[in-house]
């Protein structure tokens, strides 16, 4: 009875040993990397998948059918996709396309993460169904990370309608939302821009805020005037709103930054290195075209000469801001030229005036329209 056990004991580590010296003579073939290295490599461990997926491509290389390869692949792992998008592509390439069908949706079955779903969209969209493409591409962009410009841009190729995209294809995922968003601002889609904002907007997380306000300045800054609105209104932002500037986005003060110009909440200061000519503060407005306006402010200095050089502007009107060291009540009345035009603070060195060296402040900054109709 010993003796039997101890016959089987060798036996055993014998066959442990002749396997160890077969994977051992398997790898070094398939390290050496040659056509016919990789395929003595296959016969020696036929189920290493690392050593059939090379061969695959080998054989595929070489003009060669890959496809009973690819069947054992795919039978050996039954939860691997690799094989059966492989498989799809290659009867799609034949024309198959009821056979091609059938492996990428078994793949998408077994493997649940974005390349299978990717793999189908893409199919679907050269079979030109779009219906099953618009399926897939959400599918897909649900799981999707990394770099998603390619799938914006299929999406972009089978439709020019933006809403269309926004609603058949972007998943309610802020991530994604986020992506498609700034795609749709580098890609210059102005009108398309303001939808998806207001739909990220919506999910009142404040890691996009930096982007939201850039799609709003960006929105403002080509003219859409009306999408900046929206996104603003979106943000929960007033308007119309001449406090110290918060965000120094949107529709809120922007102070300007220029070399020798600081801005300390409502005090701008001078270093006297500042340009000649510069613009100090802006901030878009929304008013209606032939309505009378009036905006008024206070205004303190100290360094100022009589003549500050500093100004308002909007559109072609303009308003001289006095110098005083205490607060001073100022008013400028205009008739609206433009419904979005830019309200801004400007600094022209008055000739033969050295650069000032000081500081104004404002305070009470208000824009109303203006009761007896008259500039």
């Amino acid at each position: 009875m010993y003796y039997a056990a101890g016959v089987f004991g060798l036996l055993g580590l014998a066959a442990a040993g002749w396997f160890s010296t077969l994977l051992a003579r398997a790898d070094h073939e398939f390290s050496k990397g040659t056509t016919e290295s990789v395929a003595r490599a296959v016969q020696l461990s036929p189920d290493n998948a690392e050593y059939l997926s090379l061969r695959a491509l080998q054989i595929e290389y070489e003009g060669g059918d890959v496809r009973p390869l690819l069947n054992h692949m795919a039978t050996l792992n039954p939860s691997s996709s690799k094989p059966r998008i492989q498989l799809g592509l290659d009867a799609e390439v034949r024309g198959d396309f009821e056979t091609a069908q059938r492996w990428l949706l078994d793949a998408a079955r077994v493997d649940r993460q974005f390349e299978p779903g990717w793999t189908l969209a893409n199919f679907y969209y050269r079979q030109q169904m779009p219906e099953q493409f618009w399926a897939w591409m959400r599918t897909a962009l649900e799981v999707s990370y990394g770099d998603r410009r390619p799938a914006f841009d299929l999406c972009w190729n089978v439709t020019s309608k933006g809403q269309e995209i926004l609603e058949r294809a972007i998943p309610a995922r802020r991530e994604v939302e986020a992506a498609y968003l700034s795609y749709l601002l580098q890609t210059s889609r102005w009108a398309d821009a303001a939808p998806a904002a207001v739909k990220l907007a919506a999910s009142r997380n404040s890691v996009d805020l930096p982007l939201l306000y850039a799609a709003c300045d960006a929105l403002l800054e080509a003219g859409h005037g009306p999408a900046a609105l929206d996104v603003w209104t979106a943000l929960g932002q007033p308007v119309v709103d001449f406090d110290a500037p918060r965000i120094g986005h949107g529709f809120d003060w922007r102070p300007v930054s220029a070399p020798g110009i600081t801005h300390i909440a409502n005090r701008i200061v001078f270093s006297g290195q500042q340009r000649e000519s510069c613009e100090l503060l802006r901030q878009f407005l929304h008013l209606r075209p032939g309505q009378p306006y009036v905006l008024r402010w206070e205004a303190r200095s100290s360094g100022f000469p009589a003549q500050t050089g500093l100004e308002w502007r909007v559109a072609d009107h303009s308003a001289v801001v006095a110098s005083h060291e205490d607060w001073q009540p100022g008013e400028f009345k205009f008739i609206s030229s433009a419904d979005w035009p830019v309200l801004a603070l400007h600094y022209q060195r008055p000739t033969g005036e050295p650069r000032v060296e000081g500081y104004m402040d404002l305070r009470h900054v208000t824009l109303t329209t203006n009761a007896d109709g008259h500039p």
